[in-house]
């Protein structure tokens, strides 16, 4: 600030003053603009501080024209014209917030699992979060139904891993419950477990179809001895 010690030794133009953003103290004429608003006619604001506003509203400015053309989708993240979204009234800008491309895809894959699992009473599923890697196992009589309760309520992106037919509700059950108790050791919660290189390989022998080593996995003592009343899983058609 301006004091009588200035004003004496280093003459007017020499005078410090506050920036109104910063609040830093710089020399009046070698860091303020000039032709400002002031009384003193200088900026309010120092250059440094003139500079980031500057790109700031130039950056703003880039932002509005693509928003204009387009926008982004959350699902592929390209940023596209707005012809390629749909109508929807659930948004502002009256468009859906994937692209038309990415809903359609999403739904040709929605109708191809439901088609694999028309023929199905009872599914043991595996279901994993897309950001912490966790896998959940259950069973479903309805595994679409059971996806999208889940999704509702997990702000992650869900996915079916894989899936296989049982015998029954009971039989589901049963290998779900000894699915739990093989790998409680890696339980998080709820169902949920770490994505472990165990549970990895029985989903891959799941997702080969290969439910003989699945079912030798489960009941490693029944299955040498070759009890068929121990067979829990059934081959899919």
């Amino acid at each position: 600030m301006r004091s009588a010690f200035q004003v004496e030794f280093f003459g007017a133009e020499q005078y410090t003053r506050l920036c109104s953003i910063c609040r830093g103290e710089f020399p009046r004429s070698s860091e303020f603009f000039p032709e400002g608003r002031c009384k003193d006619l200088m900026a309010s604001f120092c250059r440094k501080c003139a500079n980031v506003r500057t790109q700031t509203n130039r950056s703003s400015k880039e932002n509005s024209i693509i928003s204009f053309l387009g926008k982004s989708c959350k699902e592929c993240g390209e940023i596209k014209q707005l012809r390629e979204f749909y109508m929807s009234s659930q948004f502002h800008d009256g468009k859906t917030s994937a692209c038309k491309k990415c809903i359609d895809e999403k739904h040709e894959e929605s109708e191809i699992r439901q088609r694999r699992l028309a023929g199905f009473e009872w599914a043991v599923y595996f279901i994993q979060d897309s950001r912490n890697k966790r896998v959940k196992i259950g069973s479903s009589d309805d595994l679409e139904l059971t996806i999208s309760t889940l999704q509702e309520g997990s702000s992650e992106t869900l996915h079916i891993l894989a899936y296989h037919d049982s015998a029954g509700k009971d039989a589901a059950e049963m290998i779900v419950n000894t699915l739990h108790c093989m790998f409680q050791n890696y339980h998080t919660g709820n169902g949920w477990f770490e994505m472990v290189p165990s549970i990895e390989q029985y989903i891959i022998l799941i997702q080969h179809g290969d439910f003989e080593k699945a079912e030798l996995l489960l009941n490693p003592i029944e299955n040498t001895e070759k009890n068929p009343h121990q067979i829990l899983l059934k081959k899919k058609v």
